[in-house]
């Protein structure tokens, strides 16, 4: 096994040594891990954590995502011996990527299953952001009883559940200590990137409308709302600031609009009713927000997903991928992370140890959230 002692990548991240700590007793030497996850530092850090309790690097198999992708861990994974795809890179603006992600994943998995003896392994551990492997993994291998899943997401979760899983799949996007104590660090983070982007625009946004009123969109309108003249709409009535629940006549109205749904807030038929000029900024997942898609294709293609577009007097900030995964990555992935990696880390020891043969999801540990929490608070 390659010893990872000299990589600049790795640094001091005491969650995660408490948590390589908490499951030391867990031996990955037999163990397959085929994952999605973003390629950060404390990704790799995580990793590294791994590689110490015996896995091997050429039985990790990664699909990074290409709006967080560190091009620093992307290479050290290589250079380590992971089979990292190059598909992790990718991006096409002139298609739509949560469908091309999912294409390229499978055909990710599809080299892996041919060219690996996937009964001879102990465990085969998928480790899934956004359901979309582990849903792949339930299609093609039905006949496996030594697969497990870990899914960080909520948006994944949702989408196994609609499916149904064979194997059991280990519920972190669920856990108390993710939801309690991940938020505010994504909240904190995705304010810091647009107060950043609001101040570098040219004109000054005077008039900000947040689509979805959820816990994001709630803590954004907090914190604007003292210095902008700011609105907010959801698809539930109950909790709109605008004076009629008719979006498309309000849409003139805004400079700035910031997407914190999750879903598609605005399709390409809504963006025919925003003033000119104006600004979409995403804060959620992937580029879904606002059809993205559909207004890059009015631009020259790029493979550059970070870019700012100017189409048609709209203004798609980081090509409509969320704000706060720029590629100012020292800024994006702080310390505060180790605490979802390390969740991540106990949620692939608890898969290790669990018994294949019982589908489902499965709570994460509550005995080692807790202990986490402690050590989180200590």
């Amino acid at each position: 096994m390659k010893t990872l002692e000299k990589s600049p990548l790795l640094r001091t991240l005491p969650l995660l040594d408490f948590t390589a700590d908490y499951f030391e007793k867990v031996d990955f030497t037999k163990t397959l891990i085929i994952c999605v996850q973003h390629l950060y530092s404390t990704t790799y850090n995580m990793f590294d954590k791994l590689f110490r309790m015996g896995l091997k690097p050429s039985n990790l198999h990664i699909v990074g995502k290409c709006y967080s992708t560190d091009p620093q861990v992307f290479d050290q994974l290589k250079k380590d011996g992971v089979n990292v795809s190059t598909l992790s890179n990718y991006f096409d603006s002139h298609s739509p990527y949560d469908t091309n992600f999912e294409k390229k994943i499978e055909d990710f998995f599809d080299e892996i299953i041919q060219t690996t003896s996937l009964e001879s392994y102990e465990k085969i551990i998928i480790l899934d952001d956004g359901g979309f492997l582990c849903r792949i993994a339930n299609r093609k291998l039905p006949k496996l009883s030594n697969i497990i899943g870990v899914e960080q997401t909520s948006a994944g979760f949702n989408r196994i559940k609609r499916e149904g899983s064979f194997f059991p799949v280990i519920n972190t996007a669920r856990s108390h200590v993710k939801m309690k104590h991940e938020s505010p660090i994504i909240i904190n983070l995705a304010l810091k990137k647009l107060r950043d982007k609001i101040s570098h625009l040219d004109p000054q946004p005077k008039k900000i409308l947040i689509m979805g009123f959820g816990t994001l969109g709630k803590v954004v309108y907090d914190n604007l709302h003292t210095s902008y003249e700011i609105s907010a709409y959801d698809t539930d009535p109950t909790k709109n600031t605008l004076p009629t629940t008719d979006l498309h006549s309000h849409l003139k109205d805004f400079d700035l609009i910031i997407g914190a749904t999750g879903e598609t807030s605005l399709t390409y038929q809504d963006l025919s009713y925003l003033k000119r000029p104006v600004v979409l900024a995403s804060i959620s997942s992937s580029d879904r927000e606002f059809d993205a898609v559909h207004l890059r294709m009015k631009a020259p293609q790029t493979h550059q997903c970070h870019t700012d577009l100017l189409i048609e007097g709209v203004t798609l900030l980081n090509c409509g991928f969320p704000i706060n995964f720029d590629d100012d990555y020292q800024t994006i992935d702080t310390d505060n992370f180790q605490l979802t990696r390390s969740l991540i880390l106990g949620a692939v020891c608890q898969a290790y140890l669990t018994d294949p043969q019982k589908p489902g999801f499965i709570e994460l540990d509550p005995s080692f959230q807790n202990a986490l929490e402690k050590e989180l608070k200590s």
